[in-house]
């Protein structure tokens, strides 16, 4: 792959990574005085869904070394612990190279369950890392269902993506 194409992947995660900190930053029960006792339960993992598309979609032109460098670039952009996005894209990226052909065989239903289930680890370790005290089944549960239902936006939009520009 190119250097233009593997830009226009980084900008895609990066975008979805900014969109995850935006999204993150509004809280809804300011504005509303009822909702002020109710925990916050919204967390998407917008930018990891993006890059675990862009490895199904192209396993065979993202390598583990390209998940180290995206992964290493989203740790330095958005000052988290160096290493944890590597970390997780370097096993993502494994993950669905090894089951690459079988997920090719996989329904819309069975894809959007793997990948939420997939994000929903990913945020686990990054509560029980980063902020035990704030981990919650509920948090987790809310968001299972939330980056399930973000999974088939993203999936047809970078397909869209990658029809055109790569």
């Amino acid at each position: 792959m190119n250097v233009n194409g593997h830009i226009i992947i980084f900008l895609t995660i990066f975008t979805g990574f900014w969109l995850d900190n935006f999204i993150s930053s509004i809280d809804v029960r300011v504005y509303i005085p009822i909702l002020d006792g109710i925990p916050y339960l919204i967390e998407t993992c917008i930018g990891f869904l993006i890059f675990c598309y862009w490895v199904y979609a192209i396993p065979e032109k993202l390598q583990s070394s390209s998940a180290l460098c995206y992964g290493l670039l989203i740790d330095l952009c958005f000052s988290d612990a160096i290493g944890f996005h590597m970390l997780f894209f370097i096993t993502t990226s494994y993950v669905i190279h090894v089951y690459a052909l079988r997920f090719r065989l996989f329904s819309y239903f069975q894809l959007i369950i793997f990948f939420a289930g997939a994000a929903i680890f990913y945020l686990a370790c990054k509560y029980l890392i980063f902020s035990p005290g704030n981990y919650s089944y509920l948090l987790l549960i809310f968001s299972f269902f939330i980056n399930a239902m973000l999974w088939l936006p993203i999936y047809f939009g970078m397909r869209y993506l990658r029809r055109t520009l790569l």
